[in-house]
């Protein structure tokens, strides 16, 4: 799935489920990315502003894909 732009945000809400697209948050200043989201659907991200938690990157008739921020676990 494509994305070029920024869609929404699921902070104002949404009435289809959201299916979380993982970032460190080091990543959300990169212009062009790839990423799995949580339901395996692969993503190309190229959009020209700055990603933030929340933010819905694609969308279909019972979804929506959104950016969730995540910090990776230390290794010991």
């Amino acid at each position: 799935m494509f994305c070029d732009r920024i869609l929404g945000t699921t902070h104002h809400g949404t009435y289809k489920k959201v299916i979380d697209v993982l970032f460190e948050k080091h990543e959300l200043l990169e212009r062009s990315i790839r990423r799995i989201a949580k339901d395996g659907v692969e993503l190309e991200i190229d959009v020209n502003e700055d990603l933030q938690e929340g933010d819905i990157l694609a969308e279909t008739e019972a979804y929506v894909y959104a950016v969730k921020i995540y910090v990776p676990k230390k290794k010991m």
